[in-house]
């Protein structure tokens, strides 16, 4: 049994502010519980699912805030208690419900829980939810503590029926994932029989409904209103003193722990929407300086500043609205105003950087791996070529039979007094030669990026030579028709027989468009891969590149989204993209879990949160259904494989699908680890271009942790110079 079923009222547990709703949750008898996953609040739906069963509740991971939020609106409307939980973002998708709900009220109790992410910890944005309360005229309860978060979740089912209103209850990260000792209260023996009234006027929102509903809202707001004056959650603490601090959430926690608290007299409030105005004045009317220590917004301060009262807010503190608080933040904001000392500046401690990055074995890097592959052209590292010559001999011998400089597609120059290089064709996007052509004698191909040369509408002008800004092309000796490197077809002969390990075949990120989406698939935008280019919100990637293609850019455009996320935000922009034509490449990565909130089963994995078997669903069914005429799925770990499907999408005209479809390596069993030999020449692929956190290089050979390693063996595949093996036992 978990710590939040325990049935001992009185009792006390180690809580953080997720478990806590959910224990208050399950002390007022909810019956259905829905949400999606999102950091900070995906343990509250986890926590109820554990004990779903045994409370007779119904939990389920819905495929998107607005349907979670649906779901638990249809439970209310029959008389039963619902929860529904999201962050942030999420209720920006759950509005259109939100705001209309608040007209039809509710029956049975329904609590809707948002978690701020104030310092967007793993967020695209920061948003105060206070203000969406105001906007929606819908009451909020703010939490400033994993007690307050079980005590307000209890309360808010008692007003919500009291009023006929959802009531919103906030959290921020550090409420809703910092621990604390909670104590419980008894568990409620409700039972009720749903049940709902068939009455069209008051669920149906035609206009002449809704507007006699909104009077009744406001009628309803006013009485909330009264409860907010009243609320447990406003307290009051008059000290004699001639400052006031008002505060909410985890910031008044830490005014309390940095200041003098008998120095002082407090108004902490927790019920602030509607804003407690009287309760306010009064605690105004006792002291002769009112300070606000708030997160995010000024929504306390403004309130305020509204009934006509002088205020010490943000900017006399020096607290600005991005952020979070921090106990060192206030104390510093406190000590501008002489209030207390100032805090000690911490020690420096010089800590290597520890970027974000996609773990090892990740499928998602060897797909943006490959997809970087399309394009690829031999580079030179100048560091290591000495200027020996034979790449030009190797490559005279493989095109025309004979050992001949002059014949060679690379040449080896001299840059400085003592660097050298070799130049070869970079397979240019749009590139100038073939531009510069007055021919039309040189073709670039949209699969590879290379150039080749119609031998017979080459006349041998020169003209290709003077547009290349890398003097990468000759003529040649015999026929004067321009060399140009071919790769060899992807396998360059010159590269495995440089002497200093000076070649390497590399591709390149932007000779295409590649908008993202949000999941773990998003860290594809750093280094070494910088595969992806826009991340805006959920489902947007497919539509914003459906808007480039319609603009008119002449590159091809891939979108890349997640599983989980297809199925939250992506099929209405899959099914406009095919409707309107869009010559767009929509790339599901499916690792068949919502990885990046800590692998909840999406509707792709035949399992529901409360662990029963289900209907797997596919998305290779569901993008033919919607029209997409060409779908491909591919192993990303078939780096060979997934390349030629990527060019053959490349010159694909026309919406299509790709999927990549492979399991997240953290819930697999790992392969055999692997090894690098010591044949290997510190070429830098697998660092510089491949990046696996678990290979690193130093100095004269890359070397493998295989305390990190996944055995995914791509790392294998990339090596192009077979130096990487299995690590023998």
């Amino acid at each position: 049994m978990t710590k939040i079923a325990a049935d001992k009222p009185g009792t006390f547990a180690l809580l953080n502010g997720d478990e806590a709703v959910a224990r208050g949750a399950l002390e007022t008898a909810v019956k259905v519980a829905a949400a999606y996953p999102g950091t900070p609040s995906t343990e509250i739906l986890e926590a109820i699912a554990e004990v779903a069963k045994q409370f007779g509740i119904y939990a389920e991971w819905s495929i998107n805030e607005i349907v979670a939020a649906e779901v638990a609106v249809g439970a209310s409307m029959t008389g039963v208690r619902a929860i529904v939980c999201m962050k942030h973002v999420g209720l920006n998708v759950a509005a259109d419900a939100v705001m209309t709900l608040a007209y039809t009220g509710v029956e049975g109790g329904l609590v809707i829980v948002v978690c701020d992410d104030p310092a967007l910890h793993s967020s695209q944005n920061e948003q105060d939810t206070r203000f969406f309360a105001v906007h929606s005229k819908l009451p909020l309860l703010d939490a400033g503590s994993p007690q307050e978060a079980l005590d307000m979740a209890r309360y808010a089912y008692e007003l919500s029926e009291k009023l006929h209103l959802p009531v919103i209850l906030r959290l921020t990260t550090r409420v809703a994932h910092g621990k604390a000792r909670v104590k419980l209260g008894a568990l409620e023996k409700i039972i009720r029989r749903p049940d709902f009234d068939k009455n069209g006027s008051k669920w149906v929102m035609v206009p002449s409904n809704a507007i006699r509903q909104h009077r009744v809202l406001e009628k309803r707001l006013s009485e909330a209103k009264l409860d907010a004056e009243t609320s447990q959650f406003n307290s009051l603490e008059d000290n004699g003193s001639e400052i006031g601090i008002v505060g909410s959430g985890v910031g008044y926690c830490y005014a309390r722990s940095v200041l003098d608290t008998k120095k002082f007299s407090w108004l902490k409030l927790g019920f602030v929407h509607p804003f407690p105005a009287e309760m306010v004045k009064a605690f105004a009317s006792k002291v002769k300086k009112l300070i606000v220590i708030e997160e995010l917004r000024p929504y306390l301060e403004e309130n305020i500043q509204r009934l006509k009262l002088d205020v010490t807010g943000k900017a006399e503190l020096g607290l600005e609205e991005i952020g979070e608080l921090t106990p060192d933040r206030v104390r510093e904001a406190f000590a501008k105003l002489g209030l207390t000392d100032k805090p000690e500046a911490p020690q420096q401690v010089d800590l290597p950087p520890r970027p974000p990055a996609l773990c090892p074995g990740c499928p998602h890097r060897a797909f943006y791996y490959a997809l970087n592959m399309v394009n690829q052209s031999v580079q030179c590292d100048s560091d290591k070529c000495v200027g020996c010559d034979i790449c030009e001999y190797i490559c005279s011998f493989e095109k025309e039979g004979i050992f001949n400089p002059l014949k060679s597609r690379i040449r080896a120059v001299r840059i400085k007094v003592i660097n050298n290089t070799a130049i070869t064709c970079k397979a240019c996007i749009n590139a100038p030669c073939v531009a510069a052509c007055p021919e039309d004698a040189l073709i670039q191909s949209k699969q590879t990026g290379t150039v080749t040369v119609d031998e017979d509408k080459c006349k041998g002008c020169g003209w290709c030579i003077e547009s290349c800004q890398y003097g990468a092309l000759t003529l040649h000796p015999v026929t004067h028709k321009p060399l140009i490197c071919d790769t060899c077809g992807g396998d360059p002969k010159c590269i495995p027989l440089c002497p200093e390990s000076a070649l390497s075949l590399k591709g390149r990120s932007d000779d295409k468009i590649v908008t993202g989406d949000i999941g773990c698939y998003t860290l594809g935008v750093l280094p070494p891969v910088k595969a992806v280019q826009s991340c805006l919100c959920m489902g947007a990637g497919i539509s914003q590149a459906a808007g480039m293609y319609h603009a008119g850019v002449k590159d091809k455009v891939f979108s890349v989204i997640g599983d989980s996320t297809f199925f939250h935000g992506g099929m209405p922009g899959l099914l406009n993209i095919a409707y309107n034509k869009a010559n767009v490449c929509v790339v599901v990565m499916d690792n068949s879990v919502v990885a990046m909130t800590g692998h909840q089963p999406t509707p792709g994995s035949g399992k529901t949160v409360m662990g029963a078997n289900t209907k797997i669903i596919q998305i290779a069914d569901i993008a033919k259904a919607v029209g997409i005429e060409k779908v491909v799925t591919v192993d990303p770990y078939d780096l060979e494989a997934t390349i030629a499907a990527l060019r053959e999408i490349t010159n694909y005209d026309g919406p299509s699908v790709l999927i990549s479809k492979r399991p997240c390596p953290l819930l697999t069993e790992k392969g055999p680890k692997r090894q690098v030999k010591d044949t290997c020449n510190a070429c830098g692929v697998c660092t510089k271009a491949f990046g696996c956190p678990a290979i690193t290089q130093t100095g004269a050979h890359a070397e493998i942790d295989t305390t990190l390693c996944n055995g995914c063996g791509v790392c294998e595949t990339v090596c192009p110079f077979g130096a990487v093996g299995r690590k023998e036992k």
